[in-house]
């Protein structure tokens, strides 16, 4: 399965380590198996089902209880089905296995009784089926919560792999590229609890002035638009409402500005939806300018000129079309963002389901970007800009995709490369990469 942005559209978050909530009632634990159920059956986004199904049917505690159920259980999956192997003697369907993981996240890593993990596990159970599957579920969770599965025996990249549940082809490869040491800074920052980053819309209000108005908000770490939500949802802001804010993270932030259009730039965005880094464009040119975003879907290309219309941006022209064909192009341009479909290894603190895809994922989606960046280079002018971004950290589809490009086209250079890790900053991970083509 192939990601190409984070959607802007904020995600509940989760609690990653040990942490103290209110009791978890019927009504959260069955809507969260549900969802659970579903993203097992049909390989389903988490954010996506989530925000369908959490309506305003449930109360703001409720959404969050639920959402860390579900967020927590899909990240330490594998710590969890590690735990639970030893104790099953039978092939368990879907409903049964996710009912017990959920449980053992509750055992493992929220201060919740076991005594309330099990009877109310066993009515769930008891409910959907019956009462000797209400016996089986009894059976394991106590066998679970009695003997818990040592790692020691583990060797030492097997270890790290169970323990922040991350997959051992993963774990092998951020090895062999950045070392055992970052690594594993890389692995645990994964399982944090990401930050309510915005970016304040500049156009309209500065940041200072914008902090001074909207005192829930406090000043980001990395870039100098961001802004961090103490609590709750950015989107349910006023200053969302009015168009003040964008929902962002920090690291994303950095693209456009490495790209730094101005007033008299003639840009385009390759793949823009949902419109994060276009809007972002937008403004840096002050609302002038041409700026042309093209998305292959009508439906994303509607979030982006969503975006532009709530920012008060008009010179913003959105267009349905996949990137890859070169000939719905009729124009060449100054600058050019190509934030590249990728393998999203750097927003797992957002989307852990990522972590269990298919590892050949990665080479499917590599001449994907060859061919975008191919597409870019016969885009642009002499003497004019291309920024490739991608929301991961595998260096094959970032420093070697571009090495293989430079190599194939001696009139483009570096101007600027960077990688964010997402330990660095409490960030996703993010490469960019500014390059300049020869007069």
């Amino acid at each position: 399965m192939i990601i190409i942005t984070v959607q802007e559209k904020e995600v509940l978050l989760w609690h990653a380590t040990l942490t103290r909530i209110p009791h978890i009632n019927m009504k959260e634990r069955n809507t969260a198996l549900d969802i659970l159920i579903d993203y097992e059956k049909n390989e389903s986004y988490l954010n996506i089902t989530l925000n369908h199904t959490l309506t305003k049917d449930f109360s703001p505690s409720e959404r969050g209880l639920i959402t860390t159920l579900v967020y927590g259980t899909i990240q330490n999956r594998l710590y969890l089905e590690y735990q639970l192997e030893p104790h099953i003697h039978t092939r368990l369907k879907v409903v049964e296995r996710m009912l017990l993981l959920m449980s053992l996240y509750q055992h493992f890593y929220l201060d919740t009784p076991d005594y309330a993990i099990v009877n109310e596990a066993v009515d769930i159970i008891k409910e959907r089926r019956n009462k000797r599957a209400g016996g089986m579920i009894n059976a394991i969770l106590h066998s679970c919560f009695n003997e818990t599965r040592s790692l020691d025996d583990l060797d030492h990249d097997e270890r790290l792999s169970i323990s922040t549940s991350h997959p051992l082809w993963l774990v092998k490869m951020l090895n062999a590229q950045y070392g055992i040491e970052t690594t594993e800074k890389i692995l645990h920052a994964d399982n944090e609890v990401p930050l309510k980053s915005g970016r304040v819309n500049t156009y309209k209000i500065t940041r200072e002035e914008f902090l001074k108005k909207y005192p829930e908000f406090t000043p980001g770490y990395l870039s100098p638009d961001s802004v961090l939500l103490k609590e709750g949802n950015i989107a349910h802001t006023e200053a969302f409402k009015e168009g003040l804010v964008t929902i962002q993270d920090e690291s994303s932030q950095m693209v456009a500005r490495l790209l730094n259009p101005n007033e008299d730039d003639l840009v385009l965005d390759m793949c823009g939806a949902p419109g994060s880094k276009t809007t972002h464009l937008g403004t840096l040119m002050n609302n002038k300018g041409t700026l042309d975003v093209y998305d292959l879907y009508p439906h994303k290309a509607k979030l982006i000129k969503d975006n532009a219309q709530r920012l008060g941006l008009t010179n913003i022209h959105v267009h349905t079309g996949d990137s890859t064909d070169l000939s719905i192009f009729n124009k060449q341009y100054t600058k050019i963002l190509l934030d590249g479909p990728c393998s999203g290894l750097g927003v797992l603190s957002r989307k852990p389901e990522i972590k269990y895809h298919d590892s050949s994922a990665m080479d499917e989606i590599i001449p994907i970007q060859a061919k975008l960046l191919e597409n870019a280079y016969s885009l642009c002018i002499k003497g004019g800009n291309i920024v490739y971004s991608t929301c991961t950290i595998n260096k094959k589809e970032n420093e070697k995709q571009i090495e293989k490009f430079i190599k194939k086209h001696p009139d483009m250079y570096v101007v600027e490369e960077r990688t964010i890790l997402p330990y660095e900053y409490h960030s996703d991970g993010f490469y960019m990469c500014l390059l300049e083509k020869d007069v």
